[in-house]
């Protein structure tokens, strides 16, 4: 007789299938006595059997991906896939610096150079530039001023390797904490040599010759990345007595995030030579240190190698787009990609890429068109992409709460806790990213959940989106929520059954036309927009055909309009000519005083506020702090439709979200073009 168990792993189960075993023979009769020589033999044989099997799973299960739980096994794997892991990478700080020469014979330098290395201090931490930067020199004022000047927490490290080509060579940089995005690689014909040739890293061979001066990259043990060379095929190889350079940043990661006061340690001098020291320099903080971040988990490398090697250096599907441009630009935090087809109307041979920074900005023009010509060199002849911002739309929520006056102890503490209990929601549901969706009973139950007296919530809620009209110019503008809006029915409070109560309104703006008077825009119940003034509680109206709604689509169309200030942010009074200070009628004098940067904000009601899908692919919903109204049992709760209860005013500037947390995405726009 077989052994009848041979998948067991347990150490009892091997036992006792050694034993039903030799129950069958007749040679053995005190193996199932406990204290018998022959038992303790079993109790050995099971032991080295559990562990040998232990082993040989665990071994099979570390040669595959989704299995393996040590990081070398699967940074191995991942060699296999050609997917490099993120390194530790340093934080970064923007700062401004300006300088203040002095004259030589009476006149003052041309420029100023900012020397490679340690520029400031932050904390107990050192930042650096790794290149010479040189400004310009004001021939009146004398001073030079670098401005966005990005500078990077670490020590820099320098390491060499004189080539043997008849050793087996590992060209390995040494530091585990080595931030590889810094890594500069050049090689020198010999160690007396004071020039050097500059290598560029790659990923593949297809555009390499053997005389490419390139190096490729890999993870090896202990997260200590290794540098490869070309065998003079596929890239130059080295040559006997050449020396390889290898210079990066020693960094602490996300240790040094969140610096807010540097001081000048850097090197400044002018091309006449004079060194200026730190009483000549004002050192100006722009932006706070961020980015810094731990080397790339195992889940994260599980499921992005795999992913990576799927787009095959090519761009041919929408989700191709949006790995390769987390691979080109390390700020992107999430990324979405769609086609132009599935706009409405559609857009052919274009390929729409939405990115969501890590720092929460919006990308500048130049990085948009650094980022689409990259894409190019993976994406098909006939394809053009397109990088653009994401859409945001907002969910303005008024939550009513009741609860039993028994088991509660205050409101204020209710309220607390409905607020963490939102907290909480947001983040486990990340709903401020890509592809999110907004279903209430959700949010009802975490708010339910979130204090044991407690007993039942409503909701109201309405959608907040902004147009972003250009100053001075008659255009058409047009938002859409994804969804259908909310269709009123007649109302006869006015003696009349053809009355329909407005389910959106906008901010206040004022137009050429009529610069000297706040209007709004509201629609009229039947798809018509109009705008309108107010006269104490009197609505006058100025045009009943200023856009359209389509309430079965959600697209609003605001236009042909020209206008000139929004919200609080009115035009100068040198700027405008106003006629009629009651109508507000009158004309613009000079443009170049309008205000600019204008935003009209506009409420709106959907038709199921149970389920909010983003507008597009490329929309994040924010959830605007809701208001929370706590009340006892039994108290009559306001209708659900927010009818004559909206209030865009209240966001002319872009209002405060709930925080999700580890994604910071607040609402406010970073200033700076240092992480743009």
């Amino acid at each position: 007789m077989q052994p009848n168990n041979l998948t067991a792993l347990d150490f009892e189960d091997i036992k006792a299938s050694i034993k039903s075993y030799l129950r069958t023979r007749n040679e053995f009769t005190d193996y199932d006595f406990d204290g018998s020589s022959l038992s303790y033999l079993i109790d050995t044989l099971a032991y080295n059997s559990y562990y040998t099997a232990f082993n040989a799973n665990m071994a099979i299960n570390e040669a595959f991906l989704p299995s393996a739980t040590v990081r070398d096994n699967v940074v191995n794997v991942a060699k296999l896939l050609n997917y490099v892991p993120r390194s530790i990478t340093s934080s970064r700080g923007c700062l401004k610096l300006d300088v203040q020469t002095t004259q030589t014979a009476g006149a003052y330098p041309s420029s100023v150079t900012l020397r490679k290395g340690a520029v400031a201090s932050g904390g107990n931490y050192i930042f650096n530039i790794l290149q010479d930067i040189t400004s310009t020199v004001n021939t009146t004022t004398g001073i030079a001023t670098f401005d966005n000047v990005m500078v990077m927490e670490g020590s820099v490290v320098t390491f060499q390797y004189i080539v043997n080509t008849f050793a087996t060579q590992v060209y390995k940089v040494p530091s585990e904490d080595a931030d590889i995005s810094t890594l500069s690689v050049r090689v020198k014909p010999n160690e007396s040599s004071t020039t050097s040739d500059l290598y560029s890293l790659t990923d593949t061979i297809t555009d390499l010759t053997g005389t490419t001066r390139a190096y490729f990259l890999s993870e090896g043990e202990d997260m200590r990345y290794e540098v490869k060379f070309g065998d003079d095929t596929a890239g130059r190889a080295l040559k006997d007595g050449e020396v390889v350079l290898l210079e990066y940043l020693v960094t602490s990661g996300v240790e040094a995030n969140e610096i807010t006061s540097f001081s000048f340690i850097g090197s400044v001098s002018d091309n006449t030579g004079t060194v200026y020291t730190g009483s000549s320099i004002t050192l100006t903080v722009k932006d706070k240190s961020q980015l810094g971040a731990a080397a790339e988990t195992l889940e994260s490398i599980k499921y992005n190698a795999p992913r990576y090697y799927s787009a095959q250096y090519r761009a041919v599907t929408a989700q191709d787009y949006a790995l390769i441009t987390k691979k080109v630009y390390s700020n992107a935090d999430s990324v979405v990609a769609y086609g132009g087809d599935a706009l409405n109307p559609p857009i052919y041979g274009k390929v729409y890429i939405s990115i969501k920074t890590k720092t929460g900005s919006l990308l500048n023009d130049a990085t948009k068109k650094t980022i689409a010509a990259d894409l190019r060199k993976y994406a098909m002849a006939s394809i053009d992409p397109v990088v653009i911002d994401p859409e945001d739309m907002y969910l303005y929520l008024k939550v009513f709460a009741q609860y039993d006056p028994g088991t509660a102890s205050n409101t204020s503490d209710i309220k607390t806790n409905v607020q963490n209990g939102i907290n909480d929601w947001a983040s486990q549901s990340q709903i401020n990213n890509f592809n999110s969706t907004f279903r209430a009973q959700a949010f009802e139950k975490a708010v339910t959940l979130s204090d044991n007296s407690l007993s039942d919530v409503s909701l109201q809620l309405s959608i907040l989106k902004y147009i972003n009209p250009n100053t001075n110019q008659t255009n058409t503008y047009c938002i859409a929520t994804g969804g259908a809006l909310y269709d009123s029915n007649p109302s006869n409070n006015d003696g009349t059954a053809c009355k329909k109560e407005p389910i959106l309104l906008s901010g206040t703006f004022r137009t050429a036309d009529r610069p000297g008077i706040d209007q709004q825009f509201e629609d009229d119940g039947y798809g018509n927009i109009r705008t309108f003034y107010n006269t104490g509680n009197k609505k006058v109206y100025t045009n009943n055909n200023a856009g359209t709604v389509n309430y079965a689509t959600g697209q609003i169309c605001f236009g042909p309009i020209n206008v000139i200030s929004t919200g609080a942010n009115t035009p100068s009074p040198n700027a405008t000519n106003v006629i009629d200070s009651v109508t507000g009628a009158g004309s613009v004098t000079d443009a170049t005083l309008l205000p600019g940067n204008l935003q009209i904000p506009v409420v709106m009601i959907p038709a199921n506020s149970s389920t909010i899908p983003a507008s597009t692919p490329g929309t994040i919903i924010n959830i605007i702090s809701p208001e929370v109204t706590v009340s006892p049992i039994g108290t009559t709760p306001p209708p659900t439709i927010p009818l004559n209860s909206l209030t865009p005013t209240t966001f002319d500037s872009t209002p405060s979200v709930v925080e999700v947390a580890p994604i910071d995405n607040s609402g406010g726009l970073n200033t700076s073009v240092c992480f743009s």
